[in-house]
C-alpha cells in the first residue's frame, strides 16, 4: 500500500528469496565463488553454512541461474526424510521413473546410478542441492556419500551442495561421518552484513524496485543495523514495516523513532528495547563508580580501624605520664613505618636485592622510655608485604619488655610491665592467637618459583628434622647438621626452620620446602 506513496514499482523488502534482489556483498561473492569451485570437474561435495536469514537460499537460487545448459539439477527443500524417502525424492527431481509400490533402497539406488551413467554419456552434469541440510540424519548423509561413489577416472558423476545452519558443521564433525567430511572440496561460512554493507543493501533493493531517492535517514539505518545485527532477513522485516509506518504517518523519510516502533511490531518478543542504562558505556561508568566506592570505603575503614587500635592500646594502660608518652610515641611510629615500607619505590620495584625494613626496640633511660629504630634484613621482592608485617609484629612481641634501670623504682617498672603485658594479652585474645605464638614467615613453595630457580637449585635432602620453639632448631641437610643462617651451598641459605617447613633463599629468591623433603 506504500508503493505508490514512495514511487516504488514493487515491494523492495520482501523476504521471498528473489535472486533479482540479491545484494552481492563481498561475502556473498566469495560464497558464490566457493560453490562454483566446488562444482568443478573433480568436485564431490560443497558446503555452505551461515546463520538464519543471511541469504544462503538466495545464493543457491543465483547459482542455479548461472548453471550451464549441460547441467541437470535437483533441489531438495525438505531434508527431514529417511534414506529411502530421500532417494525417492532424488528420483522425482531427476525425472527418474520407478515403481512407487514396493520400492527398496537397492532398487532406488540402481535407478539413480542408471540415470547418472546416462547423463554422463550424454555429457550432462548432475547436481543435487539440499537446503536446510542440518536436519539430515547421519544415516541419510551416509547414503548420500554412497551415491557419490559412482565416478570415472576424472570426475564424480553426482555433485552435491549441502546448505545449512552452523549446526551442520558440528554434525559433519562426527567420527562416523569423517569419510563424507573428507570429500568436501569447498566450504564457506556466510557472515552477516557490516554497517556499511547494510546501507548499500537497503539502497540496492530500493534501486531494483526503481526508487533512486533516499528513504531512510542515517540514524535509522544505523538503528536497523544494530537491531538486525546485519541479518538480511531481519533487515527486510524492519524496512518493510518502517516504510508502512512512515506512509501511515505521512513521513517522507524513515526516522530512528519509526524504526524503533517498527521493531517492536515486526519482531515482537524477539526484540528487546535497550534503554539508556543498558548501553555499554553506561555500564562501564557504573562499574568504575562502584569500584571507586569500594576502594574508598576500604581505605576509610582501614584508617578508622588503625585509629581505634591506637585508642584501645592507650585506653587500656594505667594513667602514668611515662607509660602514656611511651605508648603514644611507639604505636604511631610502628604504623607509619609499615606504611612507608609498603609505599616506598624500593619495595615496589627492586628484584633480587637485599632491603632493610624498619622495626623498633623499646629502651629505658632513667624516667624516659623511647622507641629506637633498628634494621632488619629482608629477602626477595615476592615476600615484601608479608615479611615486613610479620617482622614488625615479631619485634614488638619480643622487645616490649621492661628491664631494671638505675634511677627508676621497681614499682614503676612493674606497673609499666603489667600495662604492656595486659595490652599484649588483650591483643592476642582479640586475634584468637596465643601470647607465645611465633609468627612464621610466609614464602611460596619451590614448585611455584620461576623455572630458572628450580633448574639451577642444587640437590638437597632433608634427612632429619629437630624443631624447638626457643630457636635451637636444626635439620640434617645432605648428611650435615644445619642451623638457621647457615649456607648450605653456593647461593643457598637456610633462613628459618619451622615445625612443618623450611625457608630458604637461593640467589635472592626465597621459597619454602617441607621439613623432610628431597629435591
Amino acid at each position: 500500500m506504500y508503493k505508490g506513496y514512495f514511487g516504488l514499482k514493487e515491494s523492495p523488502f520482501s523476504i521471498a528469496p528473489n535472486p533479482r534482489f540479491l545484494f552481492m556483498s563481498e561475502r556473498h561473492k566469495e560464497a558464490l565463488a566457493h560453490l562454483s569451485y566446488g562444482l568443478g570437474e573433480t568436485g564431490g561435495f560443497a558446503l555452505l553454512t551461515g546463520e538464519v536469514g543471511t541469504g544462503k537460499t538466495t545464493i543457491s537460487r543465483r547459482l542455479m541461474e548461472q548453471l550451464p545448459d549441460n547441467t541437470q539439477a535437483a533441489f531438495i527443500l525438505n531434508p527431514t526424510l529417511s534414506s529411502q524417502e530421500l532417494l525417492a525424492t532424488v528420483c522425482d527431481e531427476l525425472k527418474i521413473r520407478y515403481r512407487k509400490t514396493g520400492a527398496t533402497l537397492k532398487t532406488l539406488t540402481d535407478k539413480i546410478y542408471e540415470k547418472l551413467n546416462k547423463n554422463h554419456q550424454a555429457s550432462l552434469n548432475t547436481l543435487l542441492i539440499i537446503d536446510e541440510a542440518q536436519h539430515l540424519a547421519p544415516e541419510v548423509l551416509e547414503q548420500l556419500r554412497l551415491l557419490t561413489n559412482l565416478e570415472t577416472d576424472t570426475k564424480k558423476l553426482l555433485q552435491i551442495i549441502l546448505i545449512g545452519q552452523p549446526e551442520l558443521k558440528q554434525l559433519l564433525q562426527r567420527r562416523d561421518l569423517r569419510q563424507l567430511a573428507q570429500r568436501i572440496t569447498a566450504r564457506y561460512h556466510l557472515l552477516p552484513l557490516t554497517k556499511v554493507e547494510v546501507t548499500h543493501y537497503i539502497q540496492h533493493r530500493l534501486s531494483v524496485a526503481q526508487c533512486d531517492r533516499r528513504l531512510f535517514e542515517n540514524a535509522a539505518v544505523a538503528e536497523i543495523h544494530r537491531i538486525s545485527q546485519g541479518i538480511p532477513r531481519i533487515i527486510n522485516l524492519l524496512c518493510e514495516r518502517s516504510l508502512t509506518n512512515a506512509y501511515c504517518t505521512n513521513n517522507a523519510l524513515v526516522t530512528k523513532k519509526i524504526v524503533l516502533q517498527s521493531a517492536q511490531e515486526a519482531l515482537g518478543d524477539e526484540y528487546q528495547a535497550r534503554y539508556w542504562w543498558q548501553h555499554i558505556a553506561v555500564k562501564a561508568i557504573s562499574v568504575c563508580a562502584v569500584m571507586t566506592v569500594i576502594i574508598s570505603s576500604s581505605y576509610y575503614i582501614g584508617h578508622l580501624y588503625g585509629e581505634n587500635v591506637n585508642a584501645d592500646i592507650i585506653a587500656n594502660t594505667p594513667e602514668t605520664p611515662v607509660q602514656q608518652d611511651a605508648i603514644k610515641s611507639i604505636v604511631p611510629a610502628l604504623i607509619a613505618t609499615n606504611d612507608e615500607v609498603e609505599k616506598s619505590p624500593e619495595h615496589q620495584e627492586a628484584v633480587h636485592e637485599e632491603k632493610l625494613i624498619k622495626a623498633f626496640e623499646i629502651e629505658s633511660d632513667g624516667d624516659q622510655v623511647r622507641a629506637v629504630e633498628v634494621n632488619v634484613d629482608k629477602t626477595s621482592e615476592t615476600e615484601k608485604p608479608v615479611f615486613a608485617e610479620n617482622t614488625i609484629k615479631r619485634k614488638v612481641k619480643e622487645k616490649l619488655s621492661v628491664n631494671a634501670v638505675d634511677g627508676v623504682s621497681d614499682d614503676l617498672l612493674a606497673r609499666f610491665q603489667n600495662a604492656i603485658d595486659e595490652t599484649e594479652r588483650d591483643s592476642n585474645s582479640d586475634n584468637g592467637t596465643d601470647q607465645n605464638e611465633v609468627f612464621e614467615i610466609e614464602a611460596p613453595a619451590l614448585s611455584d618459583m620461576p623455572t630458572w630457580v628450580q633448574n639451577d637449585l642444587p640437590s638437597i635432602s632433608f634427612e632429619q628434622h629437630i624443631y624447638t620453639s626457643d630457636g635451637d632448631s636444626w635439620v640434617k641437610v645432605n648428611g650435615r647438621d644445619r642451623f638457621e643462617g647457615d649456607t648450605i651451598s653456593n647461593g643457598l641459605v637456610l633462613n628459618h626452620i619451622y615445625a612443618h617447613r623450611i625457608i630458604l633463599t637461593f640467589k635472592g629468591e626465597q621459597f619454602s620446602l617441607p621439613a623432610l623433603a628431597t629435591w
